[in-house]
């Protein structure tokens, strides 16, 4: 499968993930990621600030609310099943796959608390230490499993899917965004 060109990118990682990449799902997970680690930093900033940003503010309960769900499903029910069913026994997945299981549980739970509390911001002069705290702890808890991701299940994922399993996860991902048609011949 044809890997990404550096223009297909979205280099800054404060723009959704580019579609196209798709082409290569796991080219696009991978692009997620990096859009992941950058949007955590962006929770770091918010939490820190002296003001609320609503622009910010906003641009972030979307992320939150709608990009980051997608890429929890799309790692939970279709990445991890496939790497599961094409793994070795040196490979040791069970075990990550129940630390991974995990992580995405931490994640989901500050996820919740995040969301919920930034959508309640609408009056407020600022945010309250809960909040502070909720989001630097999604944050941590979404590099510590990036690096696990990008480390360990990425570059599994790349030696042991098929190009048939590239092609299922790939569908899997566009219908889960609603855009089965996207690279129909």
């Amino acid at each position: 499968m044809k890997s990404i060109t550096t223009d297909q990118r979205s280099i800054d990682g404060k723009t959704p993930t580019n579609v196209m990449l798709l082409k290569n799902p796991l080219d696009f997970i991978a692009e997620d990621h990096l859009r992941l680690r950058a949007m955590s930093a962006e929770l770091d900033r918010l939490a820190e600030a002296t003001t609320i940003e609503g622009p910010a503010i906003s641009e972030m309960i979307e992320y939150l609310e709608h990009e980051l769900p997608l890429l929890l499903a799309d790692e939970d029910d279709d990445l991890m099943p496939r790497i599961l069913s094409r793994a070795e026994p040196e490979d040791e997945l069970p075990k990550l796959a129940k630390r991974l299981e995990k992580e995405h549980s931490d994640i989901s739970d500050h996820l919740k608390a995040v969301t919920s509390g930034l959508a309640g911001l609408a009056l407020a002069t600022s945010l309250s230490d809960t909040l502070r705290t909720s989001m630097i702890e999604l944050a941590n808890a979404a590099r510590r499993h990036l690096i696990l991701e990008n480390a360990v299940l990425l570059p599994l994922a790349k030696a042991r899917l098929t190009e048939e399993d590239l092609h299922a996860l790939r569908s899997a991902m566009l219908k889960r965004r609603g855009l089965e048609s996207l690279f129909a011949t």
